[in-house]
């Protein structure tokens, strides 16, 4: 039997407030809406592929605690929701295209809390109340496979990101916290000790690429605080931190994670790197298609007669353009494959051209200053 699915992933979406990230909300809806068509003839699944929900940089109660609570993620996921209600109406539709609909959420590291139940039934409740429908929203994990496809988000692939995921929730909290908590990567920790408050100050900055350029350009006092900032946190928790909360498992930073860290960041490269692992998976398997996302890079090819598909991001982005002195929002993407157990028929990188305007140059420091939606 043929059936079609769509992969979307990285739409991050959250609070509406300044580390908000998902802006063209109206672009995705319409993107999704136009392939409701392909339902008169096919079973469809609709995969958000990580980081669909960006818990991440939702702050909890104008905080970012380090423990995260089913509690907390609840919180977050209701302001999320409020932010954005027409994403989920719009899932809504999807179920009703007909009764082989599915919509399937896969793990990211934003949204690692879509792993506690009580988020799970959230999210089907504010998709649909019926509960014959909610039985088609799965929440695999963080992968899935549906006969030659493989399909995950990417960030098990990162070194940076990569969890245990038989131990994602830490459920032995005796002294530190009296409710199980998330069980986090270390990069948490310097992302909401340091980096948070630049985002909040500045929201665009993390959304231009590429991201080494970009920080030359920015002012002297943004730079020196980005970077110095950086390594002063690394060597602070290395040497100081983790030992005066060496019970707590959050902050634990082994050497080999430490050298990790800092070797990338004085050789500045602050891409994510993921493509040379997925190679391997895909070599060692009987997939005929790996596909994930993460890197914010869209790109289909072939490799081996076999396809690797990144479906790129839909949150807000934009691409450094040198000749015009601007950057230039970036293009929107998802995958289509059209496939049977036994057969890829079909598979292509669609792209939808962003409405959102250029930003020149010379303005980038002032616009990181305001929340920039349609």
């Amino acid at each position: 039997m043929q059936k079609l699915t769509l992969l979307f992933s990285d739409t991050e979406l959250g609070e509406g407030n300044a580390t908000d990230d998902f802006i063209e909300d109206d672009l995705l809806i319409e993107t999704i809406k136009r392939n409701f068509h392909y339902g008169e003839k096919y079973p469809i699944d609709f995969i958000f592929n990580g980081d669909t929900f960006d818990f991440l940089k939702a702050p909890y109660k104008g905080t970012y605690p380090r423990h995260i609570t089913e509690t907390i993620s609840l919180w977050k996921l209701e302001k999320i929701h409020k932010a954005h209600p027409s994403f989920f109406e719009m899932l809504k539709d999807c179920l009703k295209i007909n009764q082989r609909t599915r919509i399937i959420f896969i793990h990211g590291n934003h949204d690692f809390d879509i792993e506690f139940k009580g988020v799970q039934s959230k999210i089907k409740e504010y998709i649909s109340k019926d509960k014959e429908e909610q039985k088609r929203i799965l929440f695999p994990g963080f992968e899935f496979t549906d006969g030659l496809v493989h399909i995950e988000h990417g960030s098990q692939l990162d070194d940076f990101f990569e969890v245990n995921p038989e131990k994602l929730v830490y459920d032995s909290p005796n002294q530190i916290i009296a409710e199980p908590f998330l069980l986090t990567p270390w990069g948490y920790n310097v992302i909401y000790d340091h980096y948070i408050q630049i985002k909040e100050e500045f929201p665009l900055i993390e959304r231009l690429n590429p991201r080494a350029r970009t920080i030359e350009l920015l002012p002297l006092r943004l730079k020196k605080k980005i970077i110095l900032g950086s390594i002063w946190y690394m060597t602070k928790s290395f040497i100081y931190t983790q030992w005066r909360h060496r019970k707590d498992p959050m902050r634990n930073f082994p050497l080999f994670e430490f050298k990790k860290y800092m070797q990338n960041f004085l050789k500045g490269e602050y891409e994510l790197k993921v493509d040379r692992r997925a190679k391997k998976k895909l070599i060692k398997s009987n997939f005929q298609v790996i596909s994930f996302g993460h890197t914010h890079r869209g790109r289909i090819w072939k490799f081996r007669e076999k396809w690797i598909l990144n479906t790129g991001n839909w949150r807000d982005e934009y691409d450094l353009n040198e000749k015009e002195k601007c950057y230039m929002p970036k293009t929107k993407s998802y995958g289509f494959i059209l496939h049977s157990e036994k057969e890829i028929q079909e598979i292509k990188l669609v792209k939808r051209k962003s409405l959102q305007k250029p930003i020149p140059i010379k303005d980038i420091f002032h616009y990181t200053r305001k929340k920039k939606r349609n």
